[in-house]
């Protein structure tokens, strides 16, 4: 902190140098009530006392290279509750320790955003963080950034298509989603690990996912309404139907067909169940079936 000014309130007050400073003419007298108990707090209850340490402490305006402070300064440090405006027109509004925000406090950045939290070291730990569009994040940060807490599109939702949108954050990244987009698609669960998926279209997906798509082991359901028509259950990939499966021609039990699915399609050896006690050994390649017996 490379201070350029230093200024008592009542020199402040006069200078006119911020135009706002006129509004804390009538705060001058409370000040001087503050200031003077505040000796007697830190006269017979800090450890420094006891030292035999002599501490200057008044209530300052301190224009330095990044910006304006105006709050208490001891011994040439921002300390206790002061704000800051950034030359960039970011504002904070706080606690303060040795001339770093350390404490309770809210920055207000120049684009509108806004965190309100928990300070150390002059970097955001745990609070709230606003977007200017409405889009809100609660939790822990690391190095400023996002850490583990909750996201969600808040007030933004619509005009990003969604009724509504949140998500999980762990370790920085996303781990598990709920939303409904104003389409109708609908997703609820892990980003990777299991999820339930409704489709605009009405389909349904439970089963594993990886970024969000299917893979892994999972149920799919081929809708008409809210009626059942035909279901996969088996392997995926990618979003398409991959390895081992079973595929149910209605919502009943039969008929079925196992097998080994490529891209989407029966591809090699597969049993055909007609019905119980009734099957056929099947050949396919591509989709298409090539041979086939009865059992």
């Amino acid at each position: 902190m490379k201070i350029l000014k230093d200024k008592g309130l009542k020199e402040a007050k006069e200078s006119g140098h911020n135009p706002w400073l006129k509004y804390i003419a009538t705060a001058v007298a409370g000040a001087a009530v503050f200031v003077f108990t505040a000796s007697m707090l830190y006269g017979f209850t800090t450890p420094s006392h006891y030292a035999g340490k002599e501490i200057s402490q008044k209530f300052a305006v301190v224009e330095s290279e990044g910006g304006t402070y105006w709050g208490p300064l001891i011994d040439g440090c921002y300390q206790g509750n002061g704000e800051f405006h950034h030359l960039d027109g970011g504002v904070y509004e706080g606690e303060y320790t040795n001339s770093k925000r350390e404490g309770n406090g809210t920055f207000h950045f120049e684009n509108g955003d806004t965190y309100s939290g928990t300070w150390k070291d002059d970097q955001m730990q745990e609070g709230t963080y606003t977007f200017a569009d409405g889009r809100v994040f609660k939790g822990t940060f690391q190095d400023n950034k996002f850490l583990a807490g909750t996201f969600s599109l808040g007030k933004s939702a619509a005009a990003k298509g969604f009724a509504f949108f949140d998500a999980d954050i762990k370790d920085g990244a996303i781990s598990s989603v709920s939303f409904q987009q104003t389409g109708g698609s609908h997703f609820n669960g892990d980003v990777n690990g299991y999820a339930e998926i409704t489709y605009a279209d009405g389909n349904v997906y439970t089963g594993n996912v990886k970024n969000g798509v299917r893979d892994g082991s999972g149920t799919f359901k081929w809708m008409s309404g809210t009626t059942e028509i035909a279901s996969y259950v088996g392997e995926w990939k990618q979003g398409v139907m991959q390895g081992s499966g079973t595929y149910y021609y209605t919502a009943q039990e039969y008929p079925h067909i196992s097998g080994t699915f490529e891209n989407g399609k029966l591809n090699g050896d597969a049993t055909y169940y007609k019905e119980a006690g009734k099957s056929f050994k099947t050949k396919w390649q591509n989709g298409a079936c090539t041979n086939n017996q009865v059992k």
